[in-house]
């Protein structure tokens, strides 16, 4: 899509996966192309991207799904950070455009099943509408040890922002914290491209699997439609 009206559907997907006896409602639409102007205006109106669905939190009561970037040009590692860039330093990341192999999907599947409890297998269809459509230009990144691939991270490449899709690692090897290595090295990309905002998605204060984005500092929220610093937040 490169302009024009945009029709939005609200979609009900079931319990909230951070939220007990809350339900997930999202206001989202479908597209195969976007603009890098359109695709970062709906960015820093607090939407997210999964596959080729482009949504918003809208749930009933509940407004706990806040968007947040970080200002990766006076980021600064701290003291655990800096010690897990160094734990890494042999792992080896390669970048490629989004496309689906064998070896990436068989670690997806394994991710799944052994860190997130999956009842059941995960499907290539479900993998490759989550993952590698993509209506804008969009890289793998592959992390080795030696010759052995140990994550995978996918990221929104525009011209002047970057957002941080998603990210899997084999779960033997989580003594190396591998997520927080993975975010620092995004953020290092970023400043290595010049580009001051790495988007992460949503922060969300009292959920453990989301609430970790708030070590990575400086960094701005969105809330009341303006993007303010991290230290003024209010609930």
């Amino acid at each position: 899509m490169s302009g024009g009206q945009i029709n939005l559907y609200q979609t009900n997907n079931g319990p909230c996966p951070y939220r007990e006896d809350y339900s997930w409602y999202n206001v989202s639409f479908k597209t195969s192309k976007l603009t890098a102007d359109v695709y970062a205006s709906l960015l820093n109106q607090g939407f997210r991207r999964s596959g080729l669905s482009i949504y918003h939190p809208v749930c009933s009561g509940c407004q706990s799904c806040i968007p947040i970037r970080i200002d990766v040009q006076n980021f600064s590692q701290n003291k655990g950070q800096r010690r897990t860039w160094r734990k890494n330093k042999e792992v080896r990341v390669e970048h490629h455009p989004v496309e689906f192999n064998q070896e990436d999907f068989a670690l997806y599947q394994q991710y799944q099943k052994d860190w997130h409890d999956a009842e059941s297998i995960v499907e290539e269809i479900e993998y490759f509408d989550f993952l590698i459509e993509t209506p804008v230009p969009t890289e793998i990144l592959r992390y080795y040890l030696g010759n052995k691939l140990i994550g995978l991270g996918w990221l929104d490449r525009l011209p002047e922002l970057i957002s941080s899709v998603y990210f899997v690692f084999d779960p033997e090897f989580v003594s190396r914290r591998l997520g927080v290595f993975s975010l620092l090295y995004e953020i290092e990309y970023a400043r290595f491209l010049n580009i001051r905002w790495l988007y992460l998605g949503y922060w969300i204060e009292n959920s453990r699997k989301m609430n970790y984005k708030a070590e990575y500092q400086p960094a701005q929220i969105l809330q009341d439609s303006r993007w303010i610093p991290f230290g003024n937040y209010q609930q």
